[in-house]
């Protein structure tokens, strides 16, 4: 994490000195992101070893309950995050990269500040937005991650946003085009969401054996983990 954390806030630095760089500010802005999703995922794993042998539901449900200093380190990381991606997309709007690390950090402002909270602050239909923007760009861009980021906001995300049916579809495009850690984990819970749960045992199952990615690599072993988690959970 420290390694990463210098990484993230070197090219931070440099964005900041050269504002016209928008190729810096990119690479600066998926760094932010990768600290943060990190951190979400090393505190998820913390929260549940402080459970003992929770069950499924109780899982899919734990990052609700990562608390400080997490939390806010999450928030600091993505709000400098949506800066520099804001800056990008401003410079030039069709470019898919752009486009996708700002729906990525304005996803990570809206967990951080809280269900009740992002809803009074209108998250909901500025995230949305966001996403449909990075998908019309480019749904493959990074592993599918426009999809994958569209697939776990409509599984995750409280009425009127839920959508389970849109979920598997976009999740399941995105096992297709790439079948990595994060996209069977996340296909895998949106199945036991919606009642499949053989065949979210069979996604969880290949996340575990799943390659990472380039822009994944920081989180994928701690994907992994949670991946075995469920399985354990559920039984397998």
């Amino acid at each position: 994490m420290a390694e990463l954390d210098q990484l993230a806030n070197s090219a931070l630095q440099r964005s900041r000195d050269a504002l016209t760089d928008f190729d810096q500010a990119l690479v600066a802005a998926s760094l932010l992101f990768q600290a943060a999703d990190a951190r979400m995922q090393r505190a998820t794993l913390a929260v549940l070893l402080d459970n003992a042998k929770p069950d499924v539901s109780t899982i899919l449900g734990l990052d609700a309950r990562i608390g400080d200093p997490s939390r806010t380190e999450i928030l600091s990381l993505a709000t400098a995050g949506l800066e520099v991606s804001k800056r990008a997309v401003a410079a030039d709007p069709a470019r898919a990269a752009a486009q996708l690390q700002l729906a990525l950090h304005l996803s990570l402002v809206s967990w951080a500040n809280g269900a009740a909270r992002s809803l009074f602050a209108g998250y909901g239909p500025r995230l949305v937005d966001a996403i449909d923007c990075a998908i019309a760009a480019d749904a493959t861009i990074d592993g599918g991650a426009p999809l994958r980021l569209q697939g776990r906001f409509r599984s995750q995300a409280p009425w009127p946003y839920r959508d389970l049916a849109l979920a598997r579809s976009v999740l399941s495009r995105a096992v297709e085009f790439a079948p990595i850690v994060v996209n069977h984990l996340f296909l895998g819970d949106a199945l036991w969401l919606d009642g499949e749960e053989a065949a979210a045992i069979a996604q969880w199952q290949a996340a575990t054996m799943a390659n990472g990615s380039e822009s994944t690599r920081w989180s994928d072993e701690l994907l992994r983990e949670l991946a075995k988690a469920r399985l354990a959970a559920a039984g397998k």
